[in-house]
């Protein structure tokens, strides 16, 4: 049985739903595990599978070494523990009160 043009639209279409299109926060992790979560400032579509997320936190933010990020989908909110990990990445970021970060994440299906 082979699979039509339509049917690989459909599976993509349901895939970009299901991930890049659900992001809803940022998880910091310090040596401990997740400390903080924030909402994105903004997401800029930049083809049908490709999205750019900018989140920023400001000076009193987030404040500690982070050893990782991820993103999280699936009705997760600021609440740690909710929602569903989209993606990880390991870091090593010192943030402190003497400086703001602003991070753009980029989540492509390929």
């Amino acid at each position: 049985m082979s699979v039509t043009a339509g049917a690989n639209a459909l599976i993509l279409t349901a895939a970009i739903a299901e991930s890049i299109d659900n992001i809803d926060v940022i998880s910091l992790q310090n040596s401990g595990g997740d400390y903080l979560r924030k909402a994105y400032q903004a997401v800029e579509t930049i083809s049908s599978t490709s999205r750019k997320y900018t989140f920023y936190f400001t000076e009193a933010e987030g404040n500690d070494t982070i050893v990782g990020m991820s993103l999280y989908g699936n009705g997760a909110t600021a609440t740690l523990g909710t929602g569903t990990e989209m993606t990880e990445q390991v870091t090593n970021i010192v943030k402190t009160s003497s400086k703001s970060l602003l991070i753009y994440w980029t989540v492509s299906i390929a």
